[in-house]
């Protein structure tokens, strides 16, 4: 099986909230300032691509990488990574790879103005290149999307359609809490999601990540497992998580939905990707 274009086997009329999908949180850090804390990523977007990814969390501060305050780099001593760069490397591999999507939320982690940022997105991007994306905001099937990238706002709008609205995601910031939560991003579609960042490894996986994996639901499933949780070193805690997630048992053709990590593997989108 081809990494490359792995959803060329799924039928047109699947939803992508029916595909069993790989992704990424913090997607852009395998170079990153303050690595040890910071890093979430042992391969770069285009490498993550070719591996089969195909949910990217992207993390600006203007039209800059970042994970935080910290710089993405091109290279461990190189320049910041620009978005031109990220957006040029998806649709390069989408023109030689039209069978797939790529859903990348966009997220203003550092600076003001989150719906001004997302505006310079639009101009930049996608006013001059619209056929390259999908912009309204609602869950589309595989065969609206193929060789685009799906948009997934993180960010205020000063525009009607402007990707999926994801803005109303719940923060999952609490240290105490572990349950997944459900919202609506425009009062018809329904996400599940359960991005519990803050727990430590072990209670992210028992209580966080593994009921996700276990309960079969109709939303969109979006299921983190990465956590910052103490002792905040992502590489320590996902060691862990991940070899949870490689002994758990997948049957093939049931619903998982989005699987979010941190330092994936060719072995875990893999085993992912085997399920649909």
């Amino acid at each position: 099986m081809s990494l490359n274009n792995w959803m060329k086997k799924i039928g047109d009329d699947k939803s992508i909230k029916d595909i069993n999908i790989p992704g990424t949180h913090d997607s852009a850090t395998k170079y990153c300032d303050f690595s040890l804390f910071s890093g979430c990523q042992s391969f770069t977007i285009k490498e993550q691509l070719y591996m089969g990814v195909r949910f990217f969390d992207i993390r600006v501060n203007g039209m800059k990488l970042v994970h935080s305050f910290c710089k993405c780099r091109e290279s461990r001593f190189g320049k910041q990574l620009q978005l031109r760069d990220v957006i040029g490397d998806m649709l390069m591999f989408l023109k030689e790879n039209p069978s797939e999507t790529i859903i990348m939320t966009f997220k203003m982690d550092s600076g003001e103005n989150s719906a001004m940022c997302l505006e310079y997105f639009f101009k930049f991007f996608i006013e001059n290149n619209e056929n390259a994306f999908f912009t309204e905001n609602r869950i589309p099937a595989l065969k609206e999307v193929r060789g685009k990238i799906v948009l997934v706002r993180r960010t205020d709008s000063l525009r009607d359609e402007a990707g999926i609205d994801f803005s109303k995601m719940p923060d999952h910031g609490s240290k105490e809490h572990t349950h997944a939560d459900v919202f609506s991003p425009d009062g018809n579609d329904m996400v599940l999601v359960q991005d519990r960042y803050n727990l430590p490894r072990e209670k992210k996986w028992k209580m966080a990540v593994k009921p996700l994996l276990e309960e079969e639901s109709d939303c969109f499933v979006i299921n983190f497992l990465s956590t910052a949780g103490l002792p905040m070193i992502p590489r320590y805690n996902s060691d862990y998580i991940n070899n949870e997630f490689l002994s758990f048992p997948l049957e093939k053709g049931r619903k998982y939905g989005t699987l979010v990590f941190d330092y994936i593997t060719p072995q875990i989108t893999e085993k992912i990707i085997d399920t649909n």
